[in-house]
């Protein structure tokens, strides 16, 4: 059962789900609309290619790993404008060969 919730700062909602198991606690899952996009990135130890992003966090595939926690700095490119975001990695998952990193965004710029 999902339940619309503004628990989050002023103008951030999110969708909250009962957890599995029993607990009785709430577990966050999504503060922004998600939207599949295949756009080409840069980082700092190679490239990768969104799977899927929104205003607070971005889903790639990269040849290079990243352990949870890390910070890092990614650039996506667009026609004519590049975004450069400063990131949180959230969470990691072996994907086809590669690896699916999704990102927490902290900052981001056009420029």
């Amino acid at each position: 059962m999902y339940l619309p919730i503004n628990c989050f700062h002023p103008g951030i909602t999110g969708i909250v789900r009962h957890t599995v198991g029993g607990a009785g606690g709430f577990e966050e899952r999504r503060k922004g609309e998600r939207f599949k996009l295949a756009l080409p990135l840069q980082l700092k130890n190679g490239t990768g290619i969104t799977c899927d992003i929104s205003t607070t966090g971005i889903f790639f595939e990269t040849e290079s790993v990243y352990a949870i926690g890390d910070t890092i700095r990614l650039f996506l490119n667009f026609e004519h404008e590049t975004l450069q975001c400063e990131a949180r990695v959230v969470r990691v998952e072996s994907r086809n060969g590669q690896f699916g990193v999704a990102v927490e965004l902290k900052s981001y710029v056009f420029c």
